[in-house]
């Protein structure tokens, strides 16, 4: 089945918002073996609505819109939408319905039938909407499907998870399984993968389908989208295919085999075996925390941080020695490793990482010029580690990577830790 994606709204090629539902509508999909077929994003202008809504009828068994449905003048789907399709604009008694249900789960009261949300298109089904006001909607039109939700991200996501298969069952009851496999690669370049590290990965992996390559911070997200008639045979294609990465060169570069991010593998292992973990950050700034925090379940695994930019946070909260910092520099490994120390004993952590660079553009030294970062490793009955990085990129891009490079070392660790 063909899916065709409208996103509607001036306001995302303003660069006022940015388009999140892509990626919720490409995520749906794939885990109902299905994909986006073409996607456009255009203005909230009336000929330029119908003009797509014409191009994704042409080349697509179904059609989702996202935004479009407020009650303001801007707000045209479902006038272009009607009108394409030769449908008026009629009171609907289902959409007001709809609208009460949804305002009152909100403890309001729909202001009536004057209300936009009132109408529809004739021959048009309201959806109802658990996370905010505005009804979507659906039609079948020339044995094709169009659904349309609102565009707020959240809004889009519950519209979808709620309806869409309920909807569109007849037409995916026959259909080919679609799965799309994911490695991912750290510290080697996409162009040396290809050319020097296996040279023959990309034509054995084709065999089994279309294979992708995309670069990602400090790696490489490697893709294969496999399909098959049934489950057993989807298994057996991503079996070998798992075999021909583990017997690769590469296989000492890939740190995970799914589309998990980083956050979300470190999360589920150290919940999985009840570790305690935490960050003595600088040069980061909270970035590592930021990014674990925004991970759900964390709360479970995760403690907390401290962010020791000064030099004097880090000798008063961590019991970095002064003699160490005058001796190596507050970025050194050894001022790295009395970080993760202070910090692995100061929470009772189990594994404690420390962070600390220069991401520019003053500072640094001859030693340690701007892009070098120490990464400190405590754990708990263990002897304390560091490592240096000398990386490249601007004030951002380095923070970024300082952070990468210090999850991709809490992540071997939490691998490696055996409680007792």
């Amino acid at each position: 089945m063909k899916i065709g994606f409208l996103i509607i709204g001036s306001e995302v090629l303003d660069g006022k918002i940015t388009d999140l539902n892509t990626k919720i509508l490409a995520d749906f999909l794939r885990h109902q073996h299905l994909e986006i077929n073409e996607a456009f994003t255009i203005r909230d202008h009336k000929d330029a609505i119908e003009k797509s809504l014409q191009s994704l009828f042409e080349n697509n068994d179904l059609i989702i819109t996202s935004g479009g449905l407020g009650p303001t003048k801007d707000d045209l789907t479902k006038e272009c939408v009607g009108h394409y399709l030769g449908r008026k604009l009629i009171l609907s008694p289902e959409a007001i319905e709809v609208s009460k249900e949804n305002y009152q789960r909100f403890g309001k009261i729909f202001p009536g039938q004057d209300h936009g949300y009132a109408y529809l298109p004739e021959g048009f089904y309201p959806l109802s909407n658990a996370t905010g006001f505005a009804p979507g909607f659906y039609t079948k039109h020339q044995d094709k499907f169009l659904f349309s939700a609102p565009g707020v991200p959240r809004e889009f996501k519950s519209m979808l998870t709620d309806h869409l298969m309920k909807i569109i069952a007849e037409k995916t009851d026959n259909r080919v399984l679609l799965k799309h496999i994911i490695v991912r690669t750290k510290n080697v370049p996409e162009e040396k993968i290809f050319q020097e590290v296996d040279t023959s990965l990309w034509e054995k992996l084709e065999k089994f389908g279309e294979v992708s390559s995309l670069p990602i911070l400090m790696g490489v997200d490697i893709g294969v989208k496999i399909n098959a008639k049934t489950q057993e045979e989807l298994a057996r294609k991503e079996t070998e295919i798992d075999s021909i990465f583990k017997s690769s060169p590469l296989s000492k570069n890939v740190w995970n085999y799914g589309p998990e991010s980083i956050e979300e593998k470190i999360v589920a292992l150290s919940n999985q075996k009840k570790i305690k973990f935490g960050f003595a950050e600088s040069a980061t700034g909270g970035l590592c925390s930021h990014r674990m925090t925004s991970t759900s379940g964390s709360g479970k695994s995760f403690m907390g941080s401290i962010v020791s930019y000064d030099e004097i946070i880090k000798i008063n909260l961590l019991g970095v020695k002064e003699k160490t910092i005058e001796e190596f520099s507050d970025v050194s490994p050894q001022t790295a490793q009395e970080m993760a120390e202070g910090l692995l004993n100061k929470f009772n952590l189990d594994i404690a990482i420390s962070i600390t660079g220069w991401a520019g553009p003053t500072g640094g030294s001859d030693k340690f010029p701007i892009g070098s970062v120490c990464i400190g490793r405590a754990i708990k009955n263990q002897k304390t580690t560091s490592e240096i990085f000398h990386l490249t990129g601007d004030r951002e891009t380095l923070k970024l990577r300082f952070s990468q490079v210090a999850l991709y070392a809490l992540l071997y660790e939490v691998e490696h830790f055996a409680q007792e």
